[in-house]
């Protein structure tokens, strides 16, 4: 483990704050509906990040909690929204190779990951009402009837288990109430915006509640398809849940849960970033981004050449009628080599097809949509008044459909059409122990799914000969089908004891263990049954036993000091996507990839400094080892462990009430990741893009970000008037681990939402007009880049321009 640079980061948070000017983060229970006063905003929090409710103030972890009303009044609708607010959390609704909206990337303190396949794993554990979500598809979800969402920063492998080594984001929805009522709300706003959502509590008796709730949403997407006018980036789904809780005693509680989300949209917001193109007629070694040079001579580029595999001396090939002169121009052995002028000539693939951040020339077929729904049972049974059992047994279905054209032009370089249904099955059995002086938490976990992917693949590959559409004269269509099979085991315990009034120390362990299974079906539709790997069941077991040790000291009513050391993992897996027929060499290099883990030293406080001003800050040192990363073999993704990782930060969160009337809440995040070991990939006779480098920082981890919400309360005859303004600061972001500078967000951007709201002091109703990125900042929220392989192509998808919208709520 090696030492935490404490200076370094000590300047960070210093200079941070002197340029955020004192930002403030949102972790509060403040006013709600009436005027706000230094013990309404400083009010207790109550979490559950170490599986018992307990006080914010008094838990020894770095973690950030909303309620309902706090992310309504910041204008947090969506998931992917939540990353504005919350320091060292990147949480976005575009994932690249999914081609799917409803796909979510979630990186929390520079640990995360990037592929929404079932095959591998994500790294921050999404929860929803206690029950773990497996799949990153489905991660990104409309908020609408939310009672709080809390954010776990840093490896959570002892109570959470495995996938949380970034750390966990639980989300909690609103529990049924005692009396008959709801409310409804409607909302409109530019981009054809228009939703709905409606609520109703229902009493059957007194010990019999329910709750049911839908809701829809429409908008327009912001990037236009020049080719036939889609508009992609839209957003089409309805949702539905329903709550039964049953409580005949103190002692026994039952809850029933239902929900459901459809979506149907017209594909994700990815646009083009860039294209490999060899622009050098006398490079005859370059081999990258060949499939355009390839579709340039079929379309009759006049300034295009191709020359396939084969002996030294191979002769190329033009489009007939072809101006170029290639005399002398022979190409040596190896693998394919092309030529594309950079020019605008329509029958030519290079960098004229980039139509900017909101437009694309793309021509393939289009779509995302999906079908999520799921239920559980939570059963928990108080024996004494110490000792209590719960029981958690969840079912979930998911199906999802994303197709995408990678390449964003008109020619067929690499198009892709996801197809995936697959369900999960969790059981939990948790043991709760709670006196004055000692909390011991213990359980018994388990989990499986299986989930079928089919991915067609079609690539500007004329070698293969196979015709794959009209006008395309020639490509590759790989179709990449496999079934995954994972199944999870784990046994943990927790305890915390009082060793004295102030002093405080808990230990934790986890076993954990499980196997994951593979099935690939994988060929070229030209020869459908030659299959490229041998089509039977791949199983690996994987297992980890991870600790935490945690010591915590309250040095006052007010304040309390903490440290800790956590461990996490990550499981490993096969990977499922080949465009080859695979030898015994492929598949000992690549076949199978292993866990990654990660160990982090974490210091902190939390500090109600004075009534009206709360203060919690933590800095933290991980070992990041076995790293899963993307390379491409060929221009097939496949994942392998690359190298060592470290990442030292901090986090500063607080709010501040300095009057009756105001509100300032906001928070500081600060990362210094950086790859130690970058490990040489070599893939025995197979082109391997090694773009991991020594010094590279992490993917989605920021080195500065901060945010800051300002709110006034004003009372107007019987009317509560609110305005609002949220600032977001996000430093240059890369989004893969080769920081890829065509893909990433090179600057640093500032977003600024406001807001403003009014209501009755009976708060019958409420009504909000206000716009979100109100200075129309243009920035990336991801990318893609497959620029080191034969398709040569890189992508990315940009945040959504300013939108105005007024909502109404009504209460009955």
């Amino acid at each position: 483990m090696k030492t935490i640079n404490m200076s370094r980061i000590a300047v960070a948070i210093a200079t941070g704050l002197a340029l955020q000017s004192g930002v403030a983060f949102a972790q509060e229970q403040t006013e709600e509906g009436a005027k706000t006063n230094a013990s309404q905003a400083l009010d207790k929090i109550t979490v559950t990040a170490r599986k018992v409710t307990e006080n914010l103030q008094e838990v020894p972890v770095s973690v950030t909690s909303f309620n309902g009303d706090a992310l309504e009044r910041r204008q947090i609708t969506g998931s992917d929204d939540i990353g504005k607010i919350t320091p060292n959390l990147q949480f976005t609704n575009n994932a690249p190779l999914a081609g799917n909206n409803n796909s979510s990337v979630i990186f929390v303190r520079g640990v995360g990951q990037i592929s929404p396949r079932a095959n591998t794993d994500p790294g921050v554990g999404l929860y929803i009402d206690d029950v773990y979500i497996g799949q990153s598809v489905g991660g990104n979800m409309e908020l609408r009837d939310i009672e709080s969402v809390q954010v776990l920063r840093g490896p959570q492998g002892t109570l959470f288990g495995r996938n949380t080594i970034g750390g966990a984001v639980l989300i909690n929805t609103q529990a049924p109430g005692d009396e008959l009522g709801g409310k409804v709300r409607f909302g409109i706003g530019e981009d054809s915006l228009i939703e709905a959502f409606g609520a109703i509590d229902i009493p059957i008796s007194d010990d019999l509640l329910t709750r049911f709730t839908a809701g829809t949403k429409k908008q327009d997407g912001y990037v236009k398809r020049l080719y036939d006018g889609l508009n992609l980036g839209d957003t089409n789904n309805t949702t539905f849940s329903a709550k039964i809780y049953y409580d005949p005693n103190e002692k026994f509680t039952a809850k029933l849960l239902y929900d459901y989300t459809d979506a149907d949209e017209n594909g994700s917001a990815l646009v083009f970033a860039g294209y490999n193109n060899n622009n050098d007629v006398t490079n005859t070694s370059h081999d990258a981004g060949w499939f355009g040079a390839s579709q340039s001579v079929i379309a009759g580029c006049p300034d295009a050449w191709i020359a396939y595999p084969g002996p030294p001396g191979r002769p190329v090939t033009t489009a007939e009628g072809s101006t170029l002169d290639v005399s002398g121009l022979l190409t040596s052995g190896g693998g394919p080599r092309g030529y594309t002028g950079e020019n605008n000539d329509p029958r030519c693939v290079n960098s004229q097809w980039n139509a900017g951040p909101f437009a694309n020339n793309g021509t393939a077929e289009m779509g995302s949509s999906m079908t999520n729904w799921g239920a559980s049972l939570n059963l928990e049974y108080a024996f004494t008044d110490e000792f209590t059992a719960k029981s958690i047994t969840s079912y979930r279905n998911l199906e999802w459909v994303g197709r995408r054209d990678a390449d964003n032009t008109p020619f067929t370089i690499l198009h892709t059409d996801f197809d995936s249904s697959g369900d999960q099955f969790s059981q939990e059995f948790q043991f709760n122990y709670v006196t004055d002086n000692l909390t011991a938490v213990a359980g018994i976990y388990y989990y499986e799914e299986e989930v079928t992917d089919i991915l067609t693949v079609q690539v500007g590959d004329k070698a293969s000969g196979y015709s794959c559409g009209e006008g395309t004269d020639g490509c590759h269509l790989d179709s990449d089908n496999n079934i995954t099979q994972n199944e999870s085991f784990a046994y943990y315990t927790q305890i915390t004891y009082d060793i004295t009034d102030q002093l405080s120390a808990a230990v934790g362990i986890r076993r954990t263990e499980e196997t994951k299974g593979s099935i690939p079906d994988q060929f070229d539709y030209a020869n459908p049954e030659a299959k490229y790997l041998e089509v039977k069941l791949y199983e690996a077991d994987f297992s980890a036993t991870t600790m935490s040790f945690n010591l915590s000291y309250q040095m006052s009513r007010d304040t309390m000091f903490y440290g800790s050391f956590s461990e996490g993992f990550k499981g490993g897996g096969w990977n499922s996507t080949f465009n080859f027929a695979l030898t015994e060499s492929d598949l000992e290099a690549g076949h199978k990839f292993d866990q990654e883990e990660v160990e982090t030293i974490e210091v902190g406080f939390k500090s109600d400094i004075t009534d009206n001003f709360r203060l919690n800050g933590a800095i933290f040192s991980s070992d990041y080892t076995d790293l899963q990363f993307t390379y491409r073999v060929f221009i097939a993704p496949w994942f392998f462990n690359a190298g060592k990782a470290s990442i030292d930060g901090a986090e500063l969160e607080f709010t501040w009430v300095p009057h009756d009337d105001w509100v300032i809440e906001g928070g500081f995040g600060y990362l210094d990741s950086s790859v130690d070991e970058a490990v040489e990939i070599e893939v025995p006779g197979r082109p391997v893009n090694t773009g991991v480098a020594e010094g590279n920082q992490l993917p989605f981890a920021p080195e500065f970000q901060g945010n800051v919400g300002i709110g006034y309360y004003a009372e107007l005859d019987d009317y509560l008037v609110t305005p609002r303004i949220d600032v977001s600061f996000s430093d240059k972001v890369f989004f893969d681990a080769s920081n890829t500078a065509l893909i990433a967000q090179q600057d640093s951007y500032t977003t600024v939402d406001m807001s403003v709201s009014v209501q009755p002091f009976d708060e019958i109703w409420k009504l909000t007009v206000g716009v979100n990125n109100a200075t129309d900042e243009v920035y990336k929220v991801s990318g893609n880049s497959s620029l080191g392989s034969g398709s040569g192509y890189a992508e990315a998808a940009y945040a959504r321009p300013r939108v105005v919208f007024a909502n109404f709520t009504y209460e009955f």
